[in-house]
């Protein structure tokens, strides 16, 4: 079952967190577009739109009928209904699928990724953008996350579990940069860096394997 109880009700909040924190969002879409593939996309949990738009994703599949209903309203964005493990989507119809910041919240994290080399044609490649259990930030999220609408049900995972999610989906990684850092590594927090093993989000580009 999705895991949308607190997007549903807290759809407002969700996208405020965005305008209040400009400088991380924007270092969030910076550090996907340095590996965003060229061709038509899908993004699977696309929220309100609040990546879909900026990247130019073609598609995006939703099941929280609040973040559809705001994509629309705030973006003119026409979400499909849907869950990532079931996509509703004819095999091989784009050139990459994009989770930006969704796996956590996904029942079956690797029947996801399996479904997103299904839409994907045989050179597909997949963006995984996640926030890293092991970092600074991410132990707290995750000591904390019961006290957020949003995080209270999420799964955090590391670079070595999604590493492995993929390769069990048919996908071999390719590169992977970082941002959002932690102020005792000296750099700018908004900073983009290549690897995983610093920053709180990390976004990784895999490419199909079989």
């Amino acid at each position: 079952m999705p895991k949308t109880q607190g997007y549903e009700s807290h759809a407002d909040a969700y996208d405020q967190w965005f305008d209040d924190n400009h400088a991380t969002y924007q270092a969030e879409i910076d550090a996907v577009k340095r590996l965003l593939p060229s061709g038509r996309g899908i993004e699977v949990g696309a929220g309100s739109g609040r990546f879909t738009q900026p990247l130019n994703i073609d598609t995006g599949i939703e099941p929280a009928k609040a973040m559809r209903d705001r994509a629309k309203q705030e973006r003119n964005l026409d979400l499909i209904e849907g869950v990532a493990e079931s996509l509703p989507i004819e095999d091989r119809q784009y050139d990459f699928a994009a989770f930006i910041t969704s796996t956590c919240f996904l029942d079956d994290p690797e029947q996801a990724y399996l479904e997103a080399a299904r839409v994907t044609k045989a050179a597909g490649s997949i963006i995984v953008a996640f926030l890293e259990r092991n970092s600074e930030l991410g132990q707290a999220y995750e000591k904390h996350k019961h006290e957020s609408p949003f995080y209270c049900d999420a799964t955090f995972y590391s670079y070595p579990e999604i590493e492995s999610m993929l390769q069990q989906a048919g996908f071999s990684i390719v590169g992977s940069v970082q941002t959002v850092l932690p102020e005792s590594s000296g750099n700018e927090a908004t900073a983009i860096l290549d690897g995983h093993d610093e920053g709180t989000f990390v976004v990784v580009r895999a490419e199909k394997t079989q």
